[in-house]
Parts: structure tokens; C-alpha cells; sequence
């Protein structure tokens, strides 16, 4: 058995229940109609108009979406550019706008087999696994689900106690 992100992606929904809901890269909008039914406002861009319907959809690059968009994200998932630099790029672009308690969601970053390194499927994107472990400022988990795996990303709440102990 093979668990879709999308299913994942939407179970995460359900539970967060996000006011703003971005999705960077709508490919058939699988996920997109999974999860626009548990997001207050969902913003999705994509190059390509896929003719997907439901929330505010741009056509445009992520860069040129976010030289305007400024508003808090409480939940987003990333699945444009798969080349690490974009990927890395989108990422930072979500977290300024990060609510504290927001996630991410990366897709294609556990390849399971060398065909997926093409451009076309993952391409790089998995290396954002490793930059994501040597960066003290998110929580990070990575799931083997079917082909390309997701990895799911917050950032560390200050307010722990860090093993301090609590008097």
C-alpha cells in the first residue's frame, strides 16, 4: 500500500484548519481540491494554467508572486521548481510570512528511485532534507510516501524550554 502526499497533505488541513492556505506548483490540482475545502483563503500559483478551479489561483513565477504577497501563511505546500535553489528560495520566501504555529510541506524530497533525479520528477529538491537538519531554526520530519516523499516543516517554538529544567 502507498500513501498519496495529497491524502497527507489534507489529513494536516483538516487538523490545522489554516486561515491561509498557499500552494507553490498546483500540477492537476490533486492536492489543491483535497485540501481548499479546509482553508479559510487558498492562493495557489503555478507557470501553466491548468484551468484548476477554487481560491486565487496566479499564473506567474513564485518569485514574481511573492514580490506582492505579503500576507501570513498558516499552511503551505511546495511542489514548483523541483532544482534546490528554487525550492530553497520558495521555502524562505513561505517562512517570512510564516504564522508561528504554520507548516510547509515539501514535496519530492525522498526520491525512491534514480529516474526520479530528472528535472521532470524531483530533481534536486531532496537536499533540502539536509539543509533542513543543519538549520537550528526548524522542526523537520521526511515520509517515505509514494515516489517522491514529503517532508514536513515547522519552525522551533522559542518559548521551549530547551531541556532547561522547569521550576
Amino acid at each position: 500500500m502507498s500513501i498519496h502526499h495529497s491524502d497527507i497533505i489534507a489529513d494536516i488541513a483538516k487538523v490545522y484548519e489554516p486561515e491561509v492556505y498557499v500552494e507553490l506548483g498546483l500540477f492537476e490540482g490533486e492536492t489543491w481540491s483535497k485540501v481548499l475545502p479546509r482553508a479559510g483563503k487558498s492562493v495557489g500559483v503555478d507557470v501553466v494554467d491548468r484551468n484548476i478551479k477554487g481560491g486565487t489561483i496566479h499564473i506567474q513565477t513564485t518569485d514574481e508572486f511573492f514580490k506582492h504577497f505579503d500576507e501570513t501563511i498558516d499552511m503551505a505546500f511546495i511542489d514548483a521548481d523541483h532544482c534546490f535553489e528554487s525550492v530553497l528560495r520558495d521555502f524562505k520566501n513561505v517562512s517570512k510570512l510564516l504564522s508561528p504555529q504554520g507548516v510547509i510541506m515539501l514535496h519530492d524530497t525522498d526520491p525512491e528511485s534514480d529516474k526520479l533525479f530528472d528535472k521532470g520528477y524531483c530533481g534536486d529538491a531532496y537536499k533540502m532534507v539536509d539543509w533542513l537538519q543543519n538549520n537550528e531554526e526548524y522542526n523537520s520530519v521526511t515520509i517515505p510516501v509514494r515516489e517522491a516523499g514529503l517532508t514536513i516543516v515547522t519552525k522551533k517554538n522559542n518559548t521551549r524550554t530547551h531541556g532547561r529544567a522547569v521550576k
